[in-house]
């Protein structure tokens, strides 16, 4: 059973990495191969691995015929259907979830997730009925190294669609909710009661999120701290949560029914209470929202209860190999969250610690403090592993936070915030004194998080390769092996590959040059063998976002960066310069060069940009073309021209010059302007890129840095045929994602696109 469940988990892993789906039939002509093969046992695993592979087809078929209609891209769509989660408040408007009816033009829609940029009329409610003119386009994710992939995401929750709601004719309110049948609008009234209660607490987010599973109440401060301490598990409901509330209501149950007495000659107790410890946790579950965490937390739970009710004895491991295939069944596209490799992970260590322990004569208080302090020390090392692999961070006070926390939040703060939300509506003065009871605590713990949180304590580093991986996680295994077992201490050494591998680097006199994927604006690295400079970074778009944070840092830290020496920001434009105060607050910047220096504190040193200035990177030379001392102009014409320049090839990084300033390289720096990679002014405007500029600059290639279907249509389709006439390659962020080159004293290396690096079958 266990090793036929890992090979249809292999099977649909290996169907998640194709870049393209064949037709979903072709997996019935597998049906007749698999009852061959079956009959031979030497040969069953690989019948597993096919029927994975077949129904992870099958299934992402299914997802995928859901998709946009590409002739219905940015039109204005009439579609009726129901708001199908709870709205979130945004700094824009509201942005929910839509499942429309079918249509003459779209017979098969999908989820859709859309923006209301104005206050509706009617305040946002799950379950509403509305028509409503919307604007759609395909999923799109701002595909970098390191970054976050939103389209995958979006693919796992089945949403085909972004968009917003048009005003140009009024939506229209068909039907209120059914309370009594709607979860998501139960959901929506407790919330609204918890807030109601706690009103003036800051932490009143984090008990919203422990009862009904939305985060969208979390600070960002919160968040960062959860991140910072390695608890974001906690405000995340699923199995440790579920767990809870049926251990809880097994014990209250079991002690009940068998202080009754009689009852449990016709219902053992055990049975009783295993039933309602599972519709506790299914009514918790509902609660939840019915999330995958939170499916795959109750699935394992059903398994796990399943002994008890059918009196029979199963090993864990079998549970755990049970409840997995049940979940791939499920959801085959469960494994491309990172919250399935978590939790499967953490459980099979805990089995794993758990079952290969020594037994010893001691207490059974001690037995169980030292059972739960391995287990912490288990799983915390799997956790830390995994986020080296992912993110490249991992936070070293996640041992010490979770020793606190977790029995924190499992012993008081969600059995009074449960039970406060049970009793909110029916007995408000007692409900609402469990749930401020609740938040005090949450209160006390708060403390002590904010103080481990502390930036100093988090581990960055270049994400290792594959092999250093799977070196920890064997290494992981034989340090949990039990006392006394011999020659423990080489799992040490399987697991140093992990921390002392380093990531390839420029040699001297190469330049390893990545333009980012920052949607409509502009962000690029550029590399040398000892230095690294940064020009510009993106766009900011509200207090709590901006490219630098969520493409800029992650990326530098993917590649084990942790200092800028030269942040260069061409000009002023929010979707230049709105990401470097997350640089300058994440990482040690040295210098900033800048036209805008007005823009920035003198807590750093800040150098005015001007052509001229010249300097030399290990064997590889860096001048400044623009703008020349006691220029007029402002605004775009004021970008810092960069000129990067190796033995192999060149670079030039314009900014968003327009037309006047490029005349004045023409004139002035006529002969500097020669370069074999062009980053195309003004994100390919009309504004730019002049027939004499081009001629000068004679590049080979010209990359535009602009976003999806973006509302300025950049780049100009007369200028990208301009660009071609001349016999110029060029691609675009928007297509494919980050680009990379290397230029080197042999030359300049083919492109590396990231959407071609990671293709897969759902970014068609």
């Amino acid at each position: 059973m266990r090793f036929n469940t890992l090979a249809f988990l292999v099977g649909i892993v290996y169907g998640q990495t194709w870049s393209h789906l064949p037709d979903p039939r072709w997996t019935i002509l597998l049906l007749p191969v698999v009852l061959i093969a079956w009959k031979r046992p030497s040969l069953r695993l690989l019948c597993f691995g096919a029927l994975g592979l077949g129904w992870t087809v099958w299934r992402a078929n299914m997802i995928l015929a859901q998709n946009l209609p590409r002739d219905l891209e940015s039109k204005d769509l009439k579609l009726t259907g129901v708001v199908v989660n709870i709205p979130i408040k945004k700094a824009y408007g509201w942005q929910f979830d839509f499942g429309p009816n079918p249509t003459q033009e779209w017979p098969n829609p999908g989820r859709l997730r859309l923006q209301w940029y104005e206050q509706p009329l009617e305040p946002l409610i799950p379950g509403q009925h509305w028509q409503l003119t919307v604007r759609l386009k395909p999923t799109q994710s701002l595909l970098n190294p390191g970054g976050f992939d939103y389209s995958s995401w979006l693919f796992q929750q089945q949403i085909r669609a972004t968009g917003y709601v048009s005003l140009r004719s009024q939506p229209q309110l068909l039907q209120q909710p059914a309370s009594l049948l709607n979860i998501d609008h139960w959901r929506y009234q407790l919330a609204k009661a918890i807030q109601q209660q706690l009103h003036h607490s800051p932490t009143q987010g984090i008990i919203i999120g422990l009862v009904i599973g939305e985060a969208q109440w979390i600070t960002p401060r919160q968040q960062t701290v959860f991140k910072q301490t390695g608890t974001t598990h906690l405000i995340v409901i699923s199995g440790s949560h579920i767990s809870l509330v049926a251990l809880l209501v097994f014990e209250i149950t079991l002690r009940f029914w068998r202080y009754l007495g009689k009852p449990t000659l016709w219902l053992p107790a055990p049975y009783f209470a295993a039933v309602w410890g599972l519709l506790a946790a299914g009514f918790y579950a509902l609660l939840a929202g019915f999330m995958v965490p939170t499916q795959r937390a109750l699935i394992m739970l059903v398994v796990a209860l399943s002994g008890i009710l059918f009196t029979r004895r199963v090993m864990p491991s079998s549970i755990l190999a049970f409840s997995l295939l049940i979940v791939l069944l499920w959801d085959p596209l469960a494994v491309l969250s990172l919250g399935f490799w978590l939790s499967f992970g953490a459980v099979a260590v805990i089995v794993y610690v758990l079952t290969n322990r020594r037994e010893l004569k001691t207490s059974v208080l001690l037995k169980w403090g030292l059972d739960s302090w391995r287990t912490q020390i288990a799983v915390s090392l799997l956790v830390a592993i995994i986020f080296l692999a992912q993110f490249g961070y991992t936070p070293l006070s996640s041992l010490v936070a979770n020793s606190i926390a977790i029995p924190w939040f499992g012993l008081v703060i969600v059995p009074l915030a449960l039970f406060g939300a049970a009793l909110v509506k029916l007995l408000p003065i007692i409900g609402g004194s469990a749930l401020q009871l609740a938040d005090y605590f949450m209160d006390a713990l708060w403390v002590s998080l904010e103080w481990l949180a502390n930036p100093h304590w988090m581990w960055y580093q270049a994400i290792p390769p594959w092999w250093a991986i799977v070196s920890a996680l064997v290494g992981m295994l034989v340090l949990l092996l039990p006392r006394g077992f011999p020659a423990k201490w080489i799992g040490i050494i399987w697991l140093l590959p992990l921390f002392l591998t380093r990531t390839p680097y420029p040699q001297r006199g190469e330049v390893w040059f990545t333009l980012l994927d920052v949607g409509q604006g502009l962000a690029a690295v550029i590399r040398t063998q000892n230095y690294t400079l940064v020009y510009d970074t993106g766009a900011k778009w509200n207090d709590n976002s901006d490219i630098g944070q969520t493409v800029v840092v992650p990326f530098l830290r993917t590649q084990g960066i942790r200092e800028i020496d030269k942040l260069l920001i061409s000009h002023g434009d929010n979707d230049h310069i709105g990401g470097a105060q997350s640089l300058l607050k994440n990482l040690t910047v040295t210098e900033v060069i800048t036209s805008v220096p007005e823009k920035f504190t003198q807590t750093n040193p800040v150098r005015l940009c001007q052509a001229g200035q010249y300097w030399r990177w290990d064997d590889v030379d860096f001048k400044i073309l623009h703008p020349p001392a006691h220029y007029l102009a402002n605004g775009n014409s004021r970008s810092c021209v960069l000129k990067i320049i190796t033995a192999g090839g060149s670079l030039l990084l314009p900014g968003d010059i327009e037309t006047a300033a490029e005349s004045d390289l023409l004139n002035h720096a006529y002969s500097d302007l020669a370069a074999d990679i062009l980053i195309v002014p003004h994100h390919g405007s009309q504004t730019s890129s002049t027939e004499a500029f081009i001629q000068a600059v004679k590049p080979k290639i010209a990359l535009f840095s602009v976003a999806y279907k973006n509302r300025f249509r950049l780049p100009n389709p007369e200028i990208v045929q301009r660009y071609h006439r001349y016999g110029i390659k060029t691609w675009t962020t928007a297509s494919v994602g980050a680009i990379q080159f290397r230029l080197s004293a042999s030359g300049i290396s083919q492109p590396q696109l990231e959407k071609i690096a990671r293709h897969r079958y759902w970014y068609d």
